[in-house]
C-alpha cells in the first residue's frame, strides 16, 4: 500500500491533504536544489574559506571568567575570593564562579554593576590598544567599576594615570577584538 492511499483513507478532507503534499514536494525540490548546487561548488574544488571566531568578549581561561574569583567579593569584602564551582552560572559566554549563593544571586540581579570593565582583559594594555588577560590579584575598583590588570608595572601605571587610561581604554575597546 503506497503512502498516498494509506494517508488518503485517514484524511477525509481532501483539500487539505492536497495542500500538505504540495509543501512536502516543494520542500523536497527545494533540498534536491540545495544539495545539487552544493555537490556542483564541492566538485568544482571550491572551497569554503576559513572561518575564524571573533576573541572572546570576556577574557575567560578555559571558558571561566576572572580565573574563578568571585567578581562580587571584590565589592564587599575589598579582596579576591575564589569562586566555587557549585555557585556558578554561564553569562557572556564565560563561567562566572562566587564564594557563596548570596553572591550569585546579587550578580545574577545586575550583573554589569560587578562584571570588570572591558570584559576582564587588562585595562592598561587596553588603554595602549593591545589586548591581555586580566589578574585578578591586580585590580582596582574606581568610580564604582572594578578593573583589571595584568602585571604590577600596569598596576603602578594605571594608578598614577588612571583617568586619562580610562578614556583610551574606552576609546579603544571593543574595537581592540579585532585586531
Amino acid at each position: 500500500m503506497d503512502v498516498t492511499r494509506i494517508c488518503s483513507t485517514i484524511i477525509t478532507d481532501r483539500s487539505w491533504f492536497a495542500q500538505v503534499r504540495a509543501c512536502v514536494r516543494t520542500h523536497i525540490v527545494a533540498i534536491a536544489t540545495a544539495t545539487a548546487v552544493a555537490s556542483a561548488v564541492l566538485l568544482a574544488g571550491v572551497a569554503p574559506s576559513r572561518v575564524q571566531a571573533d576573541p572572546a568578549l570576556v577574557s575567560a581561561s578555559r571558558g571561566v571568567a576572572v580565573g574563578g574569583h568571585d567578581v562580587v567579593a571584590f565589592f564587599q569584602v575589598n579582596s579576591s575570593v575564589l569562586g566555587h564551582p557549585d555557585h556558578a552560572i554561564m553569562w557572556r559566554g564565560a563561567i562566572w564562579r562566587f564564594a557563596s549563593t548570596q553572591n550569585q544571586q546579587q550578580f545574577e540581579a545586575n550583573p554589569r554593576a560587578y562584571a570588570p570593565q572591558f570584559g576582564g582583559y587588562c585595562a592598561y594594555a587596553l588603554s595602549q590598544g593591545y589586548l591581555a588577560p586580566g589578574n585578578p590579584s591586580l585590580w582596582v575598583i574606581a568610580d564604582g567599576r572594578l578593573y583589571l590588570l595584568n602585571n604590577a608595572n600596569a598596576l603602578t601605571a594605571w594608578t598614577a594615570e588612571r583617568p586619562a587610561l580610562i578614556v583610551a581604554a574606552q576609546g579603544n575597546w571593543p574595537r581592540v577584538l579585532q585586531r
